[in-house]
C-alpha cells in the first residue's frame, strides 16, 4: 500500500503547504497571474498522473518537485538579475561562495579577503550590526575550487553567474542518488520528503548551500553499498574539503562500510584517499597564507569578540542566550563540550544499529541524526542547518522500507560484515 499510494500521499501532505509558501513568494514578487496559474496547473497534472498512472510516476513526481522546489529558486535567480533592488536577492553564504571564486580568479587569496564593497553587504542580514562574514570566508576549499571551472566557463559565455545554478545541479544529483539508493517508489518518496518539507523552497531561494556536501555524502553511501571502497574514500574526502560538518558523518559511513564487509586493507586505503583529497585541496591555501586560512575557517567559529559570528538561529545557543546563561551574542562559549557528547551518542547508537542491520537507509538516517545533534548545539543553528538533518532523517526512514540486497532472509547482514 505504501509503495502504491505513498508518493501521492506525500505529494498531498507536503506539496499543499509547500505550494502555499510558494504562492506567497509569488505574491511578494508580484509575479503575473498566468505564471502562478500555470505552475498550479502543472502541479495538479503531476499529482493526477501519480495517482492515476503509476507507470509515469517517476516523471510526474519530478515535475511536482521541480515546480514546488526548483521553480522558486529559478525565479529568485531571474528576479535578482533582472529587477534592480537595493537588497541582493541571495543569501550571504551562497553569495560569498561565488564571490570567493571571483576573487581567486583574480589571483587573490579568498581567505583573509575583505568582502566589503563586493555587494555581499547588501545580502539579507537582518541584524543591527555588520555581517562579520564580510571579513571571514568560513567555507573550506572544496566549496571554492570544485565549481570553479563551471563558474568560469559560464561567466565567459554569458557574462554572469549565480551560485544557485550550482546548487540546483547538486539538488539534481541528490534526486538521482536517492533514486539509486532505493530504485522505485521508495527512492522517489525519499526525494519528496527531502525537498518538499514546507518552507524548504523559501530557504532554497536564498541558497541551499549544504546541498553539494549532501550530494557527496550520499554518493559515498551509494559507493559503500556497492562495495566501491576507493570511490567512497574520494567522495568522503571531497565532502570534508567542501564543508567542515561532513566530518560528523564520517564515523557513521565508516560503520556502514564495516557492516558491508570492508576488509582492513580496503578500509585504510579508502581513509588514505580521503586524507589525500583533503590535503591536495587544502595545501595551496595553507602555503599561500596559513594564518588567514586558520583564522577564517577555525578560529572564527570558536572564538569570541567583535569578529565572532553572533549567536542566532533556533538552536540550543539561542535558548542559552535568552536564558542568560550566555550574556552576549558574541561571547565565547564552549559549545563543543555539549556537541561532542551528543554526537558521540549518535555515533555509538548508529554503530550498534548498523552492525546489526546494515541497511542503506540506516546509514542515511544516522547521518542525519548526527548532523542534527551537532548543528542543533552549534554556535549558530540556522534553519537551513537543522533542515539538513531533518531531511536526511526522514529520507533515511523511508529508504529503510526499500529492499536491500545486503540483508539476508532473516534480516541479518552477511557474515562478512
Amino acid at each position: 500500500m505504501l509503495g502504491r499510494h505513498g508518493q501521492a500521499l506525500l505529494l498531498i501532505l507536503l506539496g499543499i503547504p509547500s505550494a502555499v509558501v510558494d504562492w506567497q513568494i509569488a505574491n511578494t514578487w508580484a509575479l503575473p497571474a498566468w505564471v502562478r496559474l500555470a505552475s498550479l496547473a502543472a502541479l495538479i497534472v503531476a499529482l493526477a498522473i501519480v495517482v492515476a498512472t503509476p507507470r509515469l510516476a517517476a516523471v510526474a513526481t519530478a515535475l511536482a518537485v521541480g515546480v514546488l522546489y526548483a521553480l522558486p529558486v529559478i525565479g529568485g535567480i531571474v528576479r535578482w538579475h533582472l529587477a534592480p533592488s537595493g537588497t541582493a536577492l541571495i543569501g550571504d553564504g551562497a553569495y560569498q561562495m561565488q564571490l570567493s571564486r571571483d576573487v581567486l580568479m583574480r589571483g587573490v587569496d579568498p581567505y583573509g579577503f575583505n568582502y566589503d564593497g563586493t555587494g555581499m553587504e547588501r545580502a539579507p542580514w537582518g541584524q543591527p550590526f555588520p555581517n562579520p562574514a564580510l571579513h571571514h570566508l568560513d567555507y573550506w576549499p572544496g566549496t571554492v575550487v570544485l565549481p570553479l571551472p563551471l563558474q568560469a566557463a559560464f561567466h565567459a559565455v554569458f557574462g554572469w553567474w549565480d551560485e544557485r545554478l550550482w546548487l540546483l545541479l547538486a539538488a539534481v544529483a541528490i534526486w538521482v542518488l536517492l533514486g539509486r539508493l532505493a530504485p522505485g517508489a521508495a527512492g522517489r518518496m525519499a526525494a519528496i520528503v527531502f525537498f518538499l518539507i514546507p518552507g524548504h523552497s523559501l530557504l532554497a531561494v536564498l541558497g541551499d548551500n549544504d546541498l553539494p556536501m549532501v550530494a557527496l555524502l550520499l554518493g559515498a553511501t551509494l559507493a559503500i553499498g556497492g562495495r566501491r571502497w576507493l570511490i567512497a574514500g574520494v567522495l568522503i574526502g571531497l565532502a570534508i574539503a567542501t564543508k567542515q560538518t561532513a566530518l560528523v558523518a564520517v564515523p557513521v559511513l565508516a560503520a556502514f562500510a564495516i557492516a558491508q564487509g570492508v576488509d582492513r586493507g580496503a578500509f585504510f586505503k579508502a581513509i588514505g584517499l580521503a586524507v589525500a583529497v583533503v590535503a591536495v585541496l587544502f595545501a595551496p591555501f595553507l602555503v599561500w597564507n596559513a594564518g588567514a586560512f586558520v583564522s577564517d575557517t577555525i578560529l572564527y567559529n570558536f572564538g569570541g569578540g567583535a569578529e565572532t559570528y553572533p549567536i542566532q538561529g533556533i538552536g540550543l545557543s539561542a535558548v542559552l542566550l535568552r536564558a542568560g546563561v550566555i550574556h552576549g551574542a558574541r561571547d565565547a562559549f564552549p559549545f563543543m563540550l555539549i556537541q561532542l557528547p551528543l554526537v558521540l551518542a549518535a555515533w555509538l547508537l548508529g554503530w550498534r544499529w548498523l552492525r546489526r542491520h546494515g541497511l542503506t537507509g540506516d546509514a542515511v538516517l544516522f547521518t542525519g541524526i548526527a548532523l542534527f545533534a551537532f548543528l542543533f548545539a552549534n554556535r549558530f543553528a540556522q534553519p537551513t542547518y537543522l533542515l539538513l538533518g531533518v531531511d536526511l532523517m526522514l529520507a533515511g526512514l523511508i529508504l529503510r522500507r526499500a529492499p536491500s540486497p545486503t540483508v539476508g532472509a532473516q534480516g541479518e547482514v552477511p557474515a562478512a560484515a
